[in-house]
């Protein structure tokens, strides 16, 4: 009888035990569940003018440099992002008019995108300009390459045209015409002033 009486015990307490066991573990579950819930909701309260650029890129980042302010985002924040969003907008037109020459030099010619990964000190973002723009630009890269310097000045004007027409929907003062930079002209074309002689 003593012998059942202490099997009876055993099997009662190793069942105790898995219970207490099974709780600890569903608890922990529990727990580990409810804290990534909370994570999950802090996250979407953050604020999404997160990083150089607010949070922005692609399109996003053009419309509100070009006055659409997206819901939720701070002017303030957008005043700051618009000084650097000028590095972005000149490496963009930039890389557009190189690509052009390139295929231009290679006698061949492409569909220009959109879009773009720019890099910047402040980290890469995804820069987008609107498709008259940028067909203009690579049209301009291309023709630099195939057409005779002395036939290079509609070239530049129509550079020098679509520069100051991004610039200005992007709310920015272009410092200098595209042209300087993309197309100079040869040092021979160039006037040079020459004091006038001392009596």
């Amino acid at each position: 009888m003593e012998p059942f009486v202490l099997a009876f015990i055993a099997i009662g307490l190793l069942v105790v035990l898995v219970f207490i066991i099974y709780l600890v573990d569903r608890v922990n579950m529990i727990e580990k569940e409810t804290r990534q819930f909370a994570q999950s909701l802090h996250d979407t309260k953050e604020p999404a003018a997160v990083g150089p650029f607010a949070g922005l890129s692609s399109k996003k980042l053009w419309d509100a440099m070009t006055g659409r302010v997206p819901e939720g985002v701070d002017p303030s924040v957008l005043a700051e992002v618009r000084e650097r969003y000028e590095t972005v907008l000149q490496k963009h037109i930039e890389s557009i008019f190189q690509e052009a020459v390139k295929d231009g030099q290679r006698g061949m010619t492409g569909e220009p995108k959109n879009t773009k990964l720019i890099t910047t000190l402040r980290g890469a973002v995804e820069s987008w300009l609107p498709s008259a723009q940028v067909n203009t630009l690579y049209k301009c890269g291309v023709e630099s390459t195939q057409l005779p310097a002395d036939q290079l000045d509609a070239v530049r004007a129509a550079l020098d045209e679509v520069g100051q027409t991004l610039y200005s929907k992007a709310l920015l003062s272009l410092a200098q015409p595209l042209s300087v930079s993309l197309l100079p002209r040869p040092v021979a074309d160039v006037p040079v002033l020459v004091p006038p002689a001392a009596p």
